[in-house]
């Protein structure tokens, strides 16, 4: 029982944060977007293929209610940075962002409310 009432309380809390961690707010995105270690660590981390960095396994693990909430909780940093990291991805590296879109978004419904922000 008290298990459960752990658990339960754990779980509104996590439902209760109003804004992402911004923890990991200055790391250099165009560095790792530029680096091919650290961009396909990352891919494979937030595909769930390999290791994760304590700011990728946070990445990986928020992106889901980001897509859900349109990123409702993040900060203006986390927007930008986001917006561009997204924009990297679908332009150079497009066989990944197929691949991310079959892991976050199988049925396709989060790209078509976004595709003002990709298409810009």
């Amino acid at each position: 029982m008290k298990t459960l009432l752990l658990f339960g309380l754990c779980l509104v809390g996590v439902f209760a944060i109003d804004k992402y961690p911004t923890k990991y707010d200055n790391i250099d995105v165009d560095n790792v977007l530029k680096n091919k270690r650290l961009f396909n660590n990352y891919m494979q981390c937030l595909l769930k293929k390999g290791k994760c960095t304590e700011d990728g396994t946070l990445l990986r693990d928020l992106i889901p209610d980001a897509l859900l909430t349109e990123c409702a909780k993040c900060s203006e940093v986390q927007k930008t940075k986001a917006e561009k990291v997204i924009k990297h991805i679908k332009k150079e590296h497009p066989q990944d962002w197929e691949d991310l879109l079959k892991v976050y978004d199988p049925e396709k419904k989060y790209v078509k409310s976004y595709q003002k922000y990709l298409d810009e």
